[in-house]
């Protein structure tokens, strides 16, 4: 085996040690990760629409993360929207022009 194979294979498996071992450190933190881009994107785009006032347009840009979202749901008689990404759905509902919306 050249030593150029045994740096590669040694550096790889120094990689994935490291990558499991902060998994395991973090676990709390990346098992909450996937509801944090619906909730955000559910939050924000209903306070930057029923709140602050803006287009759907506007506000869909404005809320826009590098993950995608799978699934959006804007309820205007309930004042109500519904978000899914990476497997979770989360809502925010506006309660009134002075706080705002909230999760439901």
């Amino acid at each position: 085996m050249s030593k150029k194979l045994k740096y590669t294979l040694f550096a790889i498996d120094l990689v994935i040690t490291v990558a499991v071992v902060f998994a395991v450190l973090n676990w709390t933190h990346l098992k909450n990760f996937p509801s944090i881009i619906s909730s955000y994107y559910a939050k924000e785009f209903c306070s930057c629409y029923f709140v602050v006032g803006q287009p759907e347009e506007f506000c869909h840009n404005y809320v826009r993360q590098y993950i995608p979202i799978s699934k959006f749901s804007l309820d205007k008689e309930k004042k109500s929207v519904t978000v899914s990404g990476l497997g979770m759905t989360n809502s925010a509902v506006f309660t009134s022009q002075r706080y705002g919306c909230e999760f439901q």
